[in-house]
């Protein structure tokens, strides 16, 4: 029984780290978008992921994750503007909720393409998927890239330059293709 709680409550902090981890960027430029001291910004950011940490329950799974938090972001930013006469927020409660809803839409867009970029690197050749991983993951220069791959540095940039026009046309399509 006991290992049974354990295991579902490490998937559950797996779960949570990993929606946390693809929404930090959206709900992090959000509340530095409308909170004007950095060091205040950061506070309200820790205090919505603590609230979401203790919450994480009360999370509906057929709602996107970005929007459930960016909406108690919110309510920490009011909450922060209540507690403090420090420094007025950047934005009114009207432009707080436009904004809000622009990064909600933002953060879907970002998951597409996303989506779109997992989808088009597994239709690239084997090789063409290293030399990506060499540039971008080990950051290799194109002269150890080169040297690994026995050609010249000028080639392994037109190599890259090819890839990524052929990355770039496939999201483009799949994306369309979802939009359509």
């Amino acid at each position: 029984m006991a290992e049974q709680r354990d295991q579902q409550s490490m998937e559950r902090v797996s779960r949570l780290a990993l929606l946390w981890g693809n929404a930090q960027y959206s709900v992090s430029a959000y509340v530095h978008a409308a909170v004007r001291n950095h060091h205040d910004a950061e506070d309200v950011i820790q205090a919505t992921v603590t609230y979401i940490a203790h919450h994480f329950d009360e999370y509906d799974p057929d709602r996107p994750f970005v929007a459930w938090a960016i909406g108690i972001a919110r309510y920490r930013i009011l909450d922060h503007r209540n507690q403090s006469d420090r420094q007025p927020l950047l934005l009114g409660d009207d432009a707080l909720e436009a904004l809000d809803l622009a990064m909600v839409k933002q953060a879907a867009h970002a998951d597409d393409r996303r989506e779109a970029l997992d989808h088009c690197m597994g239709r690239l050749k084997p090789e063409h998927r290293q030399v990506l991983s060499d540039r971008y993951y080990k950051d290799m220069s194109r002269q150890d890239i080169a040297d690994r791959l026995n050609i010249k540095a000028r080639s392994v940039t037109v190599l890259l330059r090819r890839v990524r026009l052929v990355l770039a046309e496939c999201i483009a399509k799949r994306i369309k293709g979802a939009s359509s």
